[in-house]
C-alpha cells in the first residue's frame, strides 16, 4: 500500500479529483469564457454546452480546499526546510516549463518587453503579477496560504493547525459579510479584484474547509473546530453563490442571458462530498488494481502543468483550429486532448529531471551548510 507523507493511505482519489477540477476549469476557459466572456470574445460561440461549461469555474475553489487538505497534511510530517524544500519541488519545474512553452505559443503572435516582463514574474512566481497567463493568479492564493504553514512549522506550532484553520474562517467570514454588506466598496475590491487577492481573506474558508476535513480524518476536531468547520461552509457558499452572480453578469453582454449561481453550488457542494469521501475511503481506494491506481495518479500529476498550459495555448489552438475550419466543438475536443498530452509530457518527462537537480543543488547547499556549522562549533 502507498503511503502519503504523512504515512496515511495515499489518497488516490484526490488525483482523481484535481484532474476533475482542472477539466472542469479548462471547460469554463475554452468552452465558455473564451467567447462569452467580454475579455476574451472570439468569432465563435459553443450555445449548445454553456450550461455545462459555464459553473465551471468553481474548480478553482475546490482546489483550494483540496490544498488545504493536502498541504496541511503534508506539513504535519516535514520540517519547516523540508516543508518548504516540497513546496519548491512541486511548483517551479512545472512552472518552468509550462511558462516557456506558454511564450512560445504567444511568440507566434506577438512578443514585446510587457510580454518578457510577464515571463520572468511567471517563472520567479512573483505573487504581484502580471503573469504570462491570467490563471496564475490562483498559484500566488497557494504560496500566501503556504507562507502561513511554513510560519507555523518553523515556529514549531504544527500542533495549533486548528487555530489556523478557525483564523481563516473567521477572517474569510468577516470579509464575506462585509463584501456582501457593501458590494461596491472600492476598498473590499481591492482583495477581490487585484494581487491582494492573494491574502486569504475572500478564498480563506475554502483553505478552511479542507484544514478541517484533514482534522476529521485525524479525529481532532474540537468543539469550536466544528464552529468554525460550521462557519467555512456557511461562508464558502456565500461565496461561491456571490462568485456565481459576478461571473454571470460580466458575461450577460456576449451569452446573451445570464446564468444562475445554483449549480455552481451545488457542484461545489458535490465536490466536498467527494474529497470528504475520498479520505474516508482511502485505504479500501488504495487495494483497487495496481494499474488502474497508477493511472488516476498520473492523472493527478498532470493536474498541475494541465492548469498552467491550458488557457493561453488552449485558446489559440482553439483560433487556429476554427480557422482551418473545424466547427468550435470539435475544436475545443482537439484542443483539450492536445493540452492534456502536453501536459502528460510535462509531467512524465519534463518535470522530473528538473526536479533531480533541484534536489542535487539542495543536497550540496545542505552539504555547505552542515560543514560550516561543523567549523563554527569547533571554534
Amino acid at each position: 500500500m502507498v503511503k502519503s507523507e504523512a504515512g496515511s493511505p495515499y489518497i488516490y482519489g484526490i488525483d482523481a479529483l484535481r484532474f476533475v477540477c482542472a477539466l472542469m476549469v479548462t471547460m469554463f476557459h475554452l468552452g465558455f469564457a473564451s467567447w462569452a466572456s467580454p475579455l476574451y470574445v472570439r468569432p465563435y460561440k459553443m450555445p449548445l454546452i454553456e450550461n455545462i461549461a459555464q459553473p465551471g469555474w468553481v474548480g478553482v475553489e475546490l482546489f483550494f480546499v483540496i490544498s488545504g487538505l493536502v498541504i496541511v497534511n503534508s506539513a504535519a510530517a516535514a520540517s519547516a526546510m523540508s516543508f518548504l524544500k516540497g513546496r519548491i519541488l512541486r511548483l517551479y519545474p512545472a512552472v518552468w516549463i509550462c511558462a516557456s512553452l506558454t511564450l512560445i505559443v504567444i511568440a507566434t503572435q506577438d512578443v514585446n518587453r510587457r510580454i518578457i516582463k510577464n515571463y520572468l514574474r511567471s517563472i520567479t512566481l512573483y505573487p504581484g503579477g502580471p503573469w504570462i497567463d491570467g490563471q496564475y493568479w490562483t498559484l500566488a492564493c497557494e504560496i500566501c496560504f503556504y507562507a502561513l504553514v511554513f510560519i507555523m512549522c518553523a515556529m514549531g506550532q504544527k500542533a495549533r493547525m486548528p487555530a489556523l484553520a478557525l483564523g481563516l474562517s473567521l477572517a474569510s467570514t468577516v470579509f464575506i459579510a462585509l463584501l456582501y454588506a457593501f458590494p461596491d466598496s472600492d476598498i473590499l475590491a481591492i482583495f477581490t479584484e487585484t494581487a491582494w487577492r492573494a491574502i486569504p481573506f475572500y478564498y480563506g474558508c475554502q483553505f478552511a474547509i479542507g484544514i478541517y476535513i484533514w482534522l476529521l480524518s485525524q479525529a481532532r476536531m474540537s468543539r469550536i473546530s466544528w464552529v468554525g468547520l460550521v462557519c467555512a461552509l456557511v461562508t464558502g457558499a456565500a461565496q461561491i453563490y456571490m462568485a456565481g452572480e459576478n461571473t454571470s453578469e460580466r458575461t450577460l453582454a456576449a451569452a446573451g442571458h445570464a446564468f444562475s449561481p445554483l449549480p455552481a453550488v451545488a457542484i461545489w457542494v458535490a465536490g466536498l462530498i467527494s474529497i470528504v469521501a475520498s479520505v474516508t475511503y482511502a485505504k479500501q481506494i488504495s487495494r483497487l488494481p495496481t494499474a488502474f491506481l497508477q493511472s488516476v495518479k498520473t492523472l493527478g500529476s498532470m493536474t498541475y502543468p494541465l492548469y498552467l498550459l491550458h488557457f493561453a495555448i488552449g485558446v489559440q489552438l482553439l483560433d487556429w483550429l476554427t480557422e482551418l475550419g473545424m466547427t468550435p466543438l470539435l475544436a475545443l475536443a482537439l484542443a483539450i486532448v492536445i493540452v492534456c498530452v502536453m501536459s502528460l509530457v510535462v509531467c512524465k518527462w519534463g518535470e522530473p529531471p528538473i526536479r533531480s537537480v533541484l534536489r542535487l543543488v539542495f543536497d550540496w547547499i545542505g552539504q555547505r551548510v552542515a560543514g560550516f556549522q561543523t567549523k563554527e562549533s569547533r571554534v
